[in-house]
């Protein structure tokens, strides 16, 4: 087996030739966010909606992009990514991008520069968990809406804290909440409730991350005929809801059997993760 690849600044290199991390200003000053992709079999699903946020991230944090960068040639480099890593079936793709160059807290560039890491996953596809998880809600830290709340930031001790309650505490994952005790997120997922067949997902300006998998449920939702409603939600809506369900880019659809007492099934989420690999098929 060959050498691990990775890409860096467009090129696909081996380790031994990434640049010193410890130098870095994603390092230093966690100046910069990420993106988590799913590659099927080679290529990459619903790639216009991550490049669609990495944009407006990168717009937020005032970085500039490197003409490789655009939408059909990152694409282009991360499936090449893919192939000379030799992997097969599925893939999980890290891309972090960071502002270059030095100057502390007063940036001497705002030029953009990125690695990205791939590793094999299990699947082959998106597929519905067999087993449903237990949520709970995480109330140590909360999270503040912002101009940069709804990006995946490098900056992530929130979610590290929620992540390590969650397995503390035996679950699957836990809900995260804003300033207002608003329900926001998971750990690394949206969430959407389900009542009389209707979707109900927090709303951006609450402070969620606005993840690819949530843009493309809300659209398959709408192309189907189903109502979706972006609105604040609040912890005791769990216990009215029919069902609960999560979703990120890299698992797709992830059902919630249970918060404390409550009970749900999981319908809904499966007839929308099988209507998303229609639609992906597609394509």
């Amino acid at each position: 087996m060959g050498s691990r690849k990775y890409m860096h600044n467009g090129l696909i290199v081996d380790e031994s030739q990434l640049p010193n991390a410890f130098e870095s200003r994603g390092f230093l000053y966690a100046d910069g966010f990420f993106e988590t992709i799913r590659c099927v079999g080679g290529s990459i699903p619903l790639f216009h909606l991550h490049h669609a946020r990495i944009s407006k991230s990168a717009e937020a944090y005032k970085m500039e992009f490197p003409d490789w960068m655009q939408e059909r040639e990152l694409q282009g480099i991360l499936e090449q990514l893919y192939a000379e890593s030799g992997l097969h079936d599925d893939a999980r793709i890290r891309l972090t991008i960071y502002r270059d160059g030095q100057g502390r807290f007063a940036p001497e560039t705002n030029m953009a520069t990125s690695v990205a890491s791939i590793e094999q996953v299990e699947g082959n596809g998106f597929e519905l968990n067999d087993k449903g998880i237990a949520i709970g809600l995480y109330q140590d830290l909360a999270k503040t809406p912002s101009r940069i709340s709804n990006f995946k930031n490098l900056h992530s001790q929130l979610y590290v804290q929620a992540g390590n309650y969650a397995s503390e505490n035996g679950l699957g994952d836990v809900l995260i909440l804003n300033d207002f005790n608003q329900l926001i997120e998971a750990t690394s997922s949206n969430i959407f409730l389900v009542f009389n067949g209707a979707l109900h997902t927090p709303k951006l300006e609450s402070g969620p991350v606005g993840g690819v998998m949530r843009a493309a449920v809300i659209n398959l939702a709408l192309k189907l005929g189903i109502k979706v409603y972006e609105c604040n939600l609040e912890a005791h809506e769990l216990i009215k809801a029919d069902e609960v369900f999560l979703t990120n880019a890299l698992r797709g659809i992830q059902w919630v059997a249970s918060f404390r007492t409550k009970r749900y099934f999981n319908k809904t989420a499966s007839m929308l993760i099988e209507e998303l690999n229609k639609d992906l098929t597609t394509v």
